[in-house]
């Protein structure tokens, strides 16, 4: 069993992921290094955004080759096709209603009608355009100097939707799990 990875931003706060738990994208000690480094140059307001739409990446971004995304995508693809269960965390649900409530010209509408469009869009994922830690802002443990980071890595993927292309974001929780965590 693996040890927590600590990060330490800009400001000195650390951030903890507990590394062992995630299953379906495995970093390299390399890219845990390299994303040390990464996250020593960012500002705790950058890392802890919880704004959609700033221009902001929520939680912390990890670069991945085009090869490494699409060997994620098929092994993604791998696990659609088992027909996984898939559940939904309370804010893309809230996301979901709230946007199928907006007007089609309010500038904030994301296209998405239901929650079955978004269980479709998962299944008819198309491409993984990022992957990223995101700070559990409800753990227990959480302090001013010191914030845990979900467990399972965030996979932004697009997919086919009624009104075009959707995007969101998920965790795979286990071979048979997923769990959307917000639409975009």
């Amino acid at each position: 069993m693996s040890k927590p990875v600590t990060f330490i931003s800009k400001e000195g706060t650390r951030y903890t992921w507990d590394r062992s738990k995630e299953t379906f994208v495995q970093l390299t000690d390399l890219e845990v290094n390299l994303m040390r480094l990464k996250v020593m140059g960012m500002n705790d307001a950058d890392i802890l955004n919880r704004t959609s739409g700033n221009g902001i990446p929520m939680g912390i971004p990890i670069t991945f080759s085009k090869e490494r995304l699409i060997s994620l995508r098929d092994k993604l693809l791998e696990i659609l096709k088992a027909g996984p269960f898939i559940g939904f965390e309370d804010h893309a649900l809230e996301r979901i209603i709230e946007d199928s409530l907006l007007s089609d010209d309010d500038p904030n509408k994301r296209g998405w009608t239901s929650k079955e469009e978004a269980e479709n869009c998962v299944m008819k994922a198309k491409k993984i355009t990022g992957v990223r830690f995101n700070v559990d802002h409800r753990h227990p443990k959480n302090t001013e100097t010191e914030k845990f980071l979900h467990p399972h890595l965030g996979i932004v993927i697009t997919g086919e939707k009624t009104t075009g292309e959707g995007r969101m974001v998920l965790v795979v929780l286990t071979e048979s799990t997923i769990s959307v965590v917000t639409v975009l």
